[in-house]
């Protein structure tokens, strides 16, 4: 049980999670849209670095393969028609610094300078597939200190500025891009920092991006050429962003987090006065009786009914049983609205309603407290003494949880019986209970929960557990009732079982007594208007 000062304790955690919660929801949105605009922005910049270099690659097989086809006509490479074309070329390609010839090793002549002496290349640092040589850091006699690309096919090769795929390195302070190319994954140029192991993630995939070694990285892949490019920002421009974008969202999380705290502070206040609003209202004597029937479902009468609580304001609001029987066991109210709401009302109604209907029974819900306290026993005797009431036409109804001992209830249940009380086992099957502990307590009927009567119209796999109580309380000799039957079809299944008795509302909705009583009486005199001769004999 919670006393006050747990509530309160409880109270301040959970004004506490409701301010702290939303705000560290906010910065977490915030860091992951942050993250996800960083790495969009890396893909952007990794895809500008792949479409200049595949344009740039476009040119060069343009290019050299005019020349190819220029050689093919018996046109020797470095002469002045040939050199010529070369310059042509040269000039109506945006991409390509120069062209040149290649012999073995060697650039022998060039558009820019026609024959020279002979440049050398060394090997070159790529062979792709195809056959096509890129030598990376190839220095001119006309540009020295300055490197360029050279890629050859056949005897023509194209002369290509480093600096032309990765132009968007200038694009803002701390971005780092690179190309790279073949299977020992050789960079072509490249601009700051380049990780050699983010050349290898890829995999097969076409494009992949994360965060690694303080940066955000992002690598795409070519569907044209042997060539992928990456791009790497600094994490400490995800730290931007992510408060560029915590100053819009964290707001709102402040914001949301000062009203769930309100909520939390007024349902505090709520939990705090409802043990006093409901002892007020047990003196004011707000909380009333009404009574569910329960149908013989083999014969359509009824047989009995379940008493239920109810608490209805003075202005007229009702308060769900399942929010203030909560509160009022959490309180230690439980014993006394068990005996001055529940039996006190029961007594003055069954006293009218065993006088005219003995064969009748009304079903007691009583709490888990109740059936651990010799107390009950005494309680229920007075109102067998005072109804009158017949053997078995009392009976009463407590959940699994109010067994969960079964040796510290085993008096009150043989106390029960001694006065001629049933016992009733309610919503079963929705905790732990299993075969043994229904053999350990004399129980006389068992309740199916509501739970497992719904899914009888649904097919779902659930549907099976009705099938495997109903067993389980045939094997025991336990009466049935099901609980919640709301379609002819549910009561069909569960007569065709062998289920006695069911409660609902295809039947009726909760009632006065005194609505209870009027039906009784009218459903007596239908029959013995159906039996005239019964009726006379009586």
């Amino acid at each position: 049980m919670m006393n006050e000062r747990g509530m309160r304790v409880l109270a301040v955690l959970g004004i506490a999670l409701a301010i702290a919660l939303p705000v560290a929801l906010s910065i977490y949105l915030a860091r992951y849209q942050g993250m996800e605009q960083e790495q969009q922005r890396a893909l952007g910049y990794a895809r500008e670095v792949l479409s200049r270099s595949e344009a740039t690659l476009q040119e060069v097989d343009l290019d050299l393969n005019t020349l190819a086809a220029s050689a093919a006509m018996g046109n020797d490479p470095c002469s002045a028609t040939n050199i010529a074309l070369m310059r042509q070329l040269d000039v109506s390609s945006p991409n390509t610094q120069a062209i040149g010839v290649v012999e073995g090793d060697r650039l022998v002549c060039m558009s820019l300078t026609g024959v020279v002496e002979s440049i050398h290349l060394g090997p070159p640092d790529v062979i792709q597939p195809d056959g096509e040589k890129i030598w990376t850091h190839v220095e001119l006699p006309f540009a020295p200190h300055r490197h360029f690309l050279v890629l050859g096919r056949g005897r023509f090769a194209a002369i290509v500025h480093k600096d032309l795929p990765i132009m968007v390195a200038n694009a803002e302070t701390g971005l780092a891009v690179a190309a790279w190319s073949g299977p020992r994954r050789v960079v072509l140029t490249s601009h700051g920092f380049i990780d050699p192991k983010w050349l290898n993630v890829l995999q097969g995939r076409d494009h992949a991006s994360f965060v690694d070694a303080g940066y955000v990285v992002a690598v795409v892949a070519s569907r044209q050429y042997a060539i992928d490019a990456t791009a790497a920002l600094p994490v400490s421009k995800l730290d931007e962003r992510t408060w560029v974008v915590a100053r819009t969202v964290v707001p709102f999380g402040v914001l949301t987090g000062v009203l769930l705290a309100w909520a939390a502070i007024l349902l505090a206040r709520a939990q705090l006065a409802m043990p006093a609003v409901l002892k007020a209202a047990l003196k004011r004597k707000e909380l009333f009786m009404v009574y569910q029937p329960v149908v013989d479902l083999r014969t359509g009468r009824w047989v009995g009914a379940e008493a239920l609580i109810r608490w209805q304001r003075p202005k007229g609001e009702a308060v769900r049983p399942d929010v203030f029987i909560v509160v009022a066991e959490d309180s230690g109210l439980i014993t006394q609205v068990t005996k001055d709401v529940v039996l006190e009302q029961v007594r003055m109604h069954a006293e009218t309603l065993f006088k005219e209907f003995p064969d009748f029974h009304i079903a007691i819900n009583l709490a888990a407290e109740d059936m651990q306290s010799e107390r009950t026993i005494g309680l229920l005797r007075k109102l067998v003494e005072v109804t009158g009431a017949p053997t078995g036409s009392l009976m009463v109804e407590a959940t699994e949880r109010s067994f969960a001992a079964p040796s510290a209830v085993r008096n009150i249940v043989e106390g029960l019986h001694a006065e001629g009380i049933r016992i009733a086992i309610d919503d079963f099957g929705t905790g732990y209970s299993s075969l043994s502990f229904l053999e350990s307590l004399d129980f006389d009927l068992l309740k199916i929960d509501k739970s497992f009567v719904d899914t009888l119209d649904t097919g779902a796999a659930t549907s099976q557990v009705i099938h495997h109580i109903i067993e389980m309380a045939k094997a025991l000799n336990l009466e049935m009732i099901a609980e919640g039957v709301e379609t002819e079809a549910q009561a069909q299944f569960l007569r065709s079982r062998g289920v006695h008795y069911a409660q609902g509302f295809l039947f009726a909705h909760p009632m006065s007594f005194e609505r209870l009583l009027e039906e009784l009486k009218q459903e007596r005199e239908r029959e013995a208007g159906q039996n005239p001769a019964a009726s006379g004999t009586a």
